[in-house]
């Protein structure tokens, strides 16, 4: 797992959604897909948002 991040969860496939805490990275939620052999440490990993807290409002639909 790249440095700056904690993992917060995964999918079947092992792959990791992770939190960054510290750095250019701090708050953001990020996708890492593990079985990918980057080139840079960020090739294989893919912002999901901006922060936890919009992270978690995409989880739900609100009416």
């Amino acid at each position: 797992m790249p440095e700056n991040f904690i993992s917060i969860g995964n999918d079947p496939a092992e792959n990791e959604i992770l939190l960054g805490v510290s750095g250019e990275y701090q708050g953001k939620v990020y996708f890492w897909i593990h079985d990918i052999e980057p080139e840079n440490v960020m090739d294989n990993m893919f912002i999901l948002a901006d922060s936890f807290t919009e992270f978690f409002n995409y989880l739900y639909e609100t009416e």
